[in-house]
């Protein structure tokens, strides 16, 4: 049993090592509200970056370097970076565990490098894209500084150090903005999207160095790493089939650059929105939720507050993306990804189950069950390569939706890990979503309403007018209807 490894009796931890056991209600709301500057400086830059670059970019250079960075990826995915999480998960852990774990994943980042190196030729070759020869290996150097960078990272989380990880991802950011901004400015193109990349890995590798105050030691103690082994292993697995772009590499193959751009291009919107909107809760929760391991109350509450905090926010912000898509689109990004729009609008549907998927993992692989999240992770995977073969040749649109119509079926026995762990019903666990469903459904009725009486009018106006409405009858129907539920929040805040 994975979570057996987290007792083990000749472990014993100093106290700058700890989990933080006091105060962790308002180390988790601080935490929040830092990561919430985190998650915005690297969307608000990146999305800077991303509307500069795809009013000088095509789809098909879109597609480039998307298909570079999906190799890049795969690399970062193989990478032991699970055992970042094993050291955050576990009860008590030593300095013998955290040397271990970083000459682990130093020397597995230099075998991945070479073998990126390796195969770079001849993939540019088979593609027919000589620029990928180079693209991926520059892109792949991200392996390294990633791995440097993993134990101090959970070091950070483990201590809930989250205005130190913030203050180094808005310095990362902005120093990748500038940089992309100033090689698109003197015509770079797509060597400017892939400088922002790797520039975001050196900074926030660097800031987490200083920002941790650890420095390994020449110690390799595989002891201490065969303690960690089974929780890291899954993990890496989770990492791996979470962070490895299957579907674009798929994607890239069967539809080409074309193709692939247009996906990318409406990936990459969905993410930004999702970095902003549940990027605060990520790593704050899986810190949080792996301190309450023995107290089933706590983490129940936790987490539903977690779950209903997520929604309230993710729900209106994704609907009304794509109410208002068709106007937004070609007004930020240019006339060239009208194409994207139904794209766009299917990612949107999918941003509503990734808000709630990020507070389940965190739950999952907090009480020491990272093989189950793997299993889970691996059949949903498997899906996803079916899917992308049956649906490719119907092209990107209709193959978004059938993707996104696959994640609605398999979110439902993630539902069911959830209230076996909480030892909820299932009622209870879908009520904390009650509110903010039935506000989305109020805001995108009157939203609706709004656009066709403006169907003749200016696209900007449109645009202005629907978002300011739909805003407002949002608020005054969560306000409405949840007084009482937003009462018990602060008055729990405030308790505790």
């Amino acid at each position: 049993m994975i979570g057996s490894a987290m007792a083990v009796s000749d472990v014993t931890a100093g106290p700058d090592l700890d989990h933080v056991k006091t105060g962790r209600a308002a180390a988790a709301m601080r935490g929040t509200l830092w990561s919430m500057l985190s998650s915005f400086a690297p969307a608000a830059f990146g999305m800077v970056v991303f509307m500069a670059s795809s009013r000088v970019l095509g789809p098909a250079e879109f597609g480039i370097v998307a298909f570079a960075a999906s190799i890049a990826t795969f690399g970062m995915a193989v990478a032991p970076a699970g055992f970042r999480d094993a050291i955050i998960q576990r009860a008590t852990i030593t300095h013998r565990h955290l040397d271990a774990v970083f000459w682990l994943c130093i020397v597995s980042a230099l075998l991945v490098y070479g073998v990126i190196v390796a195969v770079a030729g001849p993939i540019a070759k088979s593609f027919g894209e000589p620029q990928l020869g180079l693209l991926i290996p520059f892109i792949g150097l991200r392996v390294i500084f990633d791995m440097v960078a993993a134990v101090p990272n959970g070091l950070l989380v483990r201590a809930m150090s989250f205005r130190k990880i913030a203050i180094r991802t808005g310095i990362a950011s902005l120093v990748a903005a500038v940089g992309c901004l100033t090689l698109l400015w003197f015509g770079f193109g797509l060597w400017a999207l892939a400088f922002s990349q790797l520039a975001t890995s050196i900074v926030t590798c660097a800031g987490a160095l200083i920002a941790a105050r650890w420095r390994p030691g020449l110690n390799f103690d595989l002891k201490a790493l065969r303690q960690l082994r089974a929780f890291g292993l899954f993990s890496t697995g989770n990492h791996f089939i979470s962070t490895v772009s299957i579907d674009q590499l798929l994607i890239g193959v069967l539809l080409g650059p074309a193709g692939l751009g247009i996906y990318g291009f409406a990936r990459r919107i969905f993410q930004i929105l999702t970095d902003l909107i549940t990027g605060a809760l990520n790593l704050v929760s899986y810190s949080l939720l792996s301190s309450m391991q023995q107290e089933l109350g706590k983490l129940r509450e936790a987490y539903l507050f977690g779950t209903f905090a997520s929604s309230i926010v993710a729900f209106p912000a994704f609907s009304g993306l794509a109410l208002v898509a068709q106007d937004l689109i070609p007004f930020a990004f240019g006339p060239q990804w009208v194409d994207a729009v139904p794209v766009v609008q299917a990612f949107c549907a999918l941003g509503l189950l990734t808000a709630v998927g990020v507070l389940q993992s965190s739950l999952i692989k907090s009480q020491g069950q990272a093989d189950l999240w793997f299993y889970y992770l691996v059949a949903k995977q498997s899906m996803t390569v079916l899917y992308v073969f049956l649906f490719a040749g119907w092209g990107v649109s209709a193959l978004t939706n059938a993707l996104v119509i696959q994640n609605f079926v398999m979110w439902l026995p993630s539902v069911y890990m959830v209230v076996r762990i909480l030892r909820l019903s299932p009622w209870a666990y879908l009520n904390s979503f009650a509110l903010p469903v039935f506000a989305t459904l109020v805001m995108i009725g009157v939203g609706w309403l709004v656009q066709t009486e403006l169907t003749g009018a200016a696209p900007l106006v449109r645009l202005g007018v629907t978002v300011g409405t739909c805003a407002l009858v949002y608020a005054a129907t969560v306000l409405l209807l949840g007084r009482h539920k937003l009462l018990e929040i602060k008055a729990t805040l405030r308790r505790r």
